[in-house]
């Protein structure tokens, strides 16, 4: 059956509590739900109000690019206990991932630098970059080279992918025991009011199907 859009203002007493009991955990985006450029009114009101019937809060971000610091001074502007402790990000699930799967070589990151910070945090060796390739195309040859402490691609957030950096990608993912591991996947990025710039997940599918062929 398709879900048919409710305004819960318009509905009774009943009919909200109703809708309450229909759930037990409440998962929020943050950057445009909870801050914009400051706090967004209401946001702490709401979640105090589901925490007082019961519910879990927990809070999602596909933004590797914050800081831990910058993310708990937004909850803090925000009026939100304990944000950050329960905030889930694509640095830090693929960091438990890793862990999960005792994960004991070398992650190779086309990322931010944040993401890698919180891998490294978490005990994983990484290696990055170039962030700037060569003029002659000839020199592209050393990029196909491959390296056996690899055991892991990740991407997230790069503003920086290049060339030379999908080469190395490519290149390690072409043995299968290299996991590739995606954190945000944007198809466009509102760098400003009324305009979508290009997203990273077009880099990822590059390399995921020149794998797959």
């Amino acid at each position: 059956m398709e879900s048919v859009p409710v305004n819960l203002l318009e509905l009774g007493k009943s009919e909200v509590q109703n809708f309450l009991d229909s759930f037990d955990h409440v998962f929020s985006d943050c950057d445009g739900v909870i801050w914009s450029k400051g706090p967004l009114p209401g946001s702490s009101d709401f979640f105090n109000f589901m925490k007082k019937h019961g519910k879990t809060v927990n809070f999602v971000s596909n933004n590797s690019l914050r800081t831990r610091a910058n993310y708990e001074a937004q909850f803090k502007a925000s009026g939100i206990d304990n944000g950050f402790a329960n905030l889930t990000i694509p640095s830090l699930a693929i960091a438990e991932y890793l862990k999960s799967v005792n994960f004991d070589k070398t992650v190779y990151c086309v990322t931010c630098e944040e993401t890698i910070h919180v891998l490294e945090a978490h005990g994983f060796k990484c290696k990055q970059g170039p962030d700037v390739g060569p003029e002659f195309y000839g020199e592209f040859l050393k990029f196909l080279e491959d390296d056996e402490e690899i055991g892991a691609v990740v991407f997230d957030s790069d503003f920086k992918v290049n060339l030379p950096k999908l080469y190395k990608a490519i290149t390690y993912l072409k043995r299968p025991d290299v996991l590739f591991l995606n954190g945000a996947t944007d198809r466009v990025v509102p760098l400003k009011p009324g305009c979508l710039a290009l997203g990273k997940t077009f880099f990822n599918w590059i390399v995921h199907e020149l794998n797959i062929n």
